[in-house]
């Protein structure tokens, strides 16, 4: 199926039976039944949708067509309903070399003896 295509009424992408054994890992749900299911492998397709577009705008920004790590952790830190993705993904840290010291020599710090 295609990006740009809905799924048909009443079904959803994600494996009805991962999203139960996900589900099942709470132990405060006991039971859920068919319409629960799909009502939530359907909200989650719809959450997955919006971070990705998100996501796809931070990286039209950088004249981009591919959605990399970097726009996703752009739109967690930017937009305020992901906020409780910011321990997952985090911003990338850069590891680019320091800069060169400046030709100005430091000041040793004066010590006073009392």
């Amino acid at each position: 199926m295609a990006a740009s295509e809905a799924p048909t009424t009443g079904t959803s992408n994600l494996p009805a039976a991962r999203v139960r054994r996900i589900i099942k890992e709470d132990k405060d749900i006991f039971a859920c039944g068919p319409e629960s299911l799909f009502l939530i492998s359907r909200a989650t397709e719809y959450f997955i949708d919006c971070l990705v577009r998100e996501s796809y705008e931070f990286s039209r920004l950088d004249k981009r067509k591919t959605v990399q790590y970097k726009d996703m952790a752009k739109a967690v830190q930017s937009i305020e309903p992901y906020d409780f993705l910011a321990d997952i993904i985090p911003p990338t840290a850069s590891v680019r070399k320091p800069a060169a010291p400046t030709t100005e020599t430091p000041v040793p710090p004066v010590v006073t003896l009392d």
